[in-house]
């Protein structure tokens, strides 16, 4: 095959791929999106599968994060002063360099799962392919700074029944099996164009169909017993749709605090429970364990709890915290909350020498990250873990939380930086894997959205549209209907530890049993 053509199809796999999430939402296609370059893998060198995997990930990340252009062109980046064309060429640098960045991953995927499949008997390579680009992205979500867009499993988000599956095997479980069905229809493939197909590849693409039949009807059953109707508590979740790139500007802090009192003033049935404040909220800076006047104004006028977001300082002024407060009905500072996952460049400069480059990305100042450990909140609606933004990626934090006592996660949020890209959408769906995952309920307020309240099922129960500018009223069962919350919650990520020990251990025998060939 030359060479061209070999990086065609590696390039068209990554695009079919980057087509299921939102918002083009093609979620069937994943089912087949990655079997060219796993053909590819099956059929070439590691060294140009490797080659293959790179450009595979390069399209996938370039068409799913093309977002992070426009979010530099919208910030003026590197500078409002700067000449258009620099600013264009630096955006699409950003650009081009993140998501080469990321499709490394998918370049020692490849590459690795090449050279164990050559020495590998012909019916196992399609779970040597899923077991090493599984074992790959497990172990790249847990130890590198990253984006963590690329879990296959978030293919799937249109499916609520498939992702049901995610409770007992967290978040890896349905990326291993999307892996693999592409992998059987490759090897499949391979053999069709080569006349014959044996009785392990028919045997390899009946097994992965009955497990993917295996977990939808599992995801039925367990939908089926979702109550329909409970006795619950009123939550309000502020989505004051604030421009970003005026949030922390003086001029605009009068508007700002006026636009939560117009949304707090606005009618309602009864009161509610707790009020939910998206991320960094008011425009000013607080103190760690004070209270906030803008804030305790209202606790004491409604008789509600509120978490909200703000930008805090410790005592000594030495850290500031990208953090969530608890206020108690009472208007008392009750506890805090620090985010634990900083976005780099965004939240803290890895190199301080660039900060003035990207002083609108930093405009909170250089923060601190806190403890991965820190106290849940107790609210009137039981125990509380919060997350803050970028956060709800990574599927180790609520899952810490959540395995504490967490009956549910609230993740404030500021979506603004995006505007109408689909990264906002993206980051959205990754908190309907969240509450299934752990089985608890999810309340968002994101400052321009999507704000919403999701159940331990994944079923968005209430929303605010991206944009829109409101008070997203719902409630929460009063009945936590998973007390031991989720086979995954209480055992962590043991599918993916499993997969990471198997990767291991073939990746060892291969070499054990062939160390000329390594």
């Amino acid at each position: 095959m030359p060479r061209l053509k070999l990086v065609v199809i590696a390039l068209l796999s990554g695009v079919m791929a980057a087509l299921c999430l939102p918002r083009p939402g093609l979620c069937a296609l994943a089912w087949i999106a990655l079997a060219p370059l796993a053909g590819l893998c099956f059929s070439r060198t590691p060294r140009w599968s490797a080659v293959a995997g790179f450009c595979s990930g390069f399209a996938y990340h370039g068409i799913v994060l093309y977002w992070i252009y426009n979010t530099c062109r919208f910030a003026q980046v590197p500078d409002p002063s700067a000449p258009w064309l620099v600013q264009v060429v630096v955006a699409a640098g950003v650009w081009a360099i993140l998501s080469a960045f990321l499709a490394l991953n998918w370049s020692i995927a490849s590459g690795a799962s090449a050279w164990v499949c050559a020495r590998s008997p012909r019916a196992l390579w399609p779970w040597a392919w899923a077991v090493i680009w599984t074992a790959v992205t497990v172990a790249s979500e847990r130890w590198t700074p990253r984006l963590a867009i690329d879990l296959l499993g978030y293919t799937q988000w249109r499916y609520l029944s498939l992702l049901q599956m995610s409770a007992v095997f967290g978040p890896h479980g349905l990326g291993f099996l999307i892996a693999a069905a592409n992998a059987a229809i490759a090897a499949a493939w391979l053999e069709l164009d080569e006349r014959e197909v044996s009785l392990a590849s028919s045997a390899n693409l009946a097994a992965v169909t009955l497990m993917a039949a295996g977990a939808f009807v599992y995801g039925a059953w367990a939908l089926a017993g979702r109550p329909v109707s409970a006795p619950s508590m009123r939550v309000e979740a502020l989505q004051p749709n604030i421009d970003q790139y005026q949030k922390f500007d003086e001029t605009f802090v009068e508007r700002i605090n006026g636009n939560f009192i117009e949304l707090l003033s606005r009618p309602r049935p009864e009161n509610p429970a707790l009020i939910v404040w998206p991320e960094s909220a008011l425009p000013y800076q607080v103190e760690d364990g004070q209270a906030v006047a803008d804030v305790a104004v209202w606790s004491k006028k409604l008789g509600a709890a509120q978490i909200v977001g703000l930008v805090s300082q410790d005592a000594a002024h030495a850290n500031n915290y990208n953090s969530a407060f608890l206020f108690g009905a009472d208007g008392k500072f009750q506890a805090v909350y620090h985010k634990r996952e900083l976005v780099p460049f965004g939240e803290y400069v890895p190199m301080r020498f660039m900060e003035r480059y990207i002083s609108i990305l930093s405009q909170m100042g250089d923060l601190t990250a806190g403890e991965p450990r820190q106290a849940l909140f107790q609210t009137p609606l039981g125990t509380v873990g919060a997350t803050i933004c970028y956060e709800a990626m990574f599927p180790r934090w609520a899952n810490l939380d959540a395995g504490r006592g967490a009956r549910l996660i609230v993740n404030v949020t500021n979506d603004g930086w995006y505007k109408d890209t689909w990264g906002p959408y993206q980051h959205f769906e990754a908190s309907v894997y969240r509450a299934i995952e752990n089985r608890v309920g999810v309340i968002r307020a994101g400052n321009t959205g999507i704000s919403a309240i999701i159940d331990p099922w994944g079923v968005i129960t209430a929303r605010l549209e991206l944009g829109s500018r409101g008070r997203l009223d719902g409630s929460v069962p009063k009945e936590d209907f998973f007390p031991d919350r989720s086979f995954y919650a209480r055992h962590g990520d043991w599918f993916g530890s499993l997969i990471l020990s198997l990767a291991c251990f073939w990746i060892g025998l291969v070499f054990w049993r062939s160390p000329s060939a390594a």
